[in-house]
């Protein structure tokens, strides 16, 4: 049966799934079913950190001043490819993630949790940064602050994870393999419910139609 991964552990980052494997993703409000084709590890160093003041084209952020949320430009992905990362900053500087332009991460009614280069001290393994990117023009955006009351010069993040490649699981045929309720054949209607219950994320519906897989939020929802 589907079961759901360990993605937020305590300890060093690792794959959510292995190659081969199912994965389903919740994206753009609804849950996408794929099928994990390659992967490999991004390590942390220079070529994963980022100056967010060097993106921005200024040479200092002011004395608790706010440098806007924008796209991180090192972790832009292709189509069907997926990350899976942990970060930290390396400055005294505080950052706040947005899974897109619109969406909190680590957040709930009223707060926004940042994270700073103490915060390894609490969470050793940084489990609490983990975030995931789905694709093109699916862009996480990272904002950051300075909690100093003097300005400074540079606001450098290290990020590092897994890269996975994803193909789409054939849903169509899926639904056509599976075992039905009845004999009769599956009306277009049919069809329609079954791939709006497997969006939804109806547990009977996956186990009946894809069997076992991980779930992965990539993005954030409401409610």
């Amino acid at each position: 049966m589907p079961t759901m991964s360990s993605i937020f552990d305590s300890y060093y980052i690792q794959p959510v799934a292995r190659i081969k494997e199912n994965i389903s993703i919740w994206t753009l409000g609804k849950w996408e079913h794929y099928i994990i084709e390659y992967q490999n590890e991004i390590a942390p160093g220079p070529a994963s950190t980022v100056d967010m003041l060097v993106q921005a084209g200024v040479t200092v952020l002011a004395a608790n001043a706010t440098l806007a949320k924008r796209v991180v430009t090192i972790l832009q992905l292709n189509d069907l490819e997926f990350l899976h990362v942990r970060w930290e900053p390396i400055d005294n500087v505080e950052g706040l993630i947005w899974e897109q332009s619109g969406q909190q991460m680590n957040s709930a009614r009223n707060i926004h949790s940042r994270v700073d280069f103490l915060t390894r001290n609490r969470d050793p393994h940084l489990a609490t940064t983990t975030f995931f990117i789905l694709g093109q023009n699916r862009d996480m955006n990272l904002e950051v602050r300075n909690p100093m009351r003097y300005p400074i010069a540079a606001a450098r993040f290290v990020f590092w994870g897994n890269r996975m490649i994803l193909s789409p699981l054939d849903i169509d045929a899926a639904i056509a393999k599976a075992p039905t309720p009845t004999p009769t054949p599956l009306t277009k209607a049919d069809i329609a419910a079954t791939k709006a219950l497997l969006s939804k994320g109806d547990m009977a519906t996956i186990r009946r139609i894809i069997g076992s897989t991980t779930f992965v939020p990539a993005e954030g929802r409401q409610a």
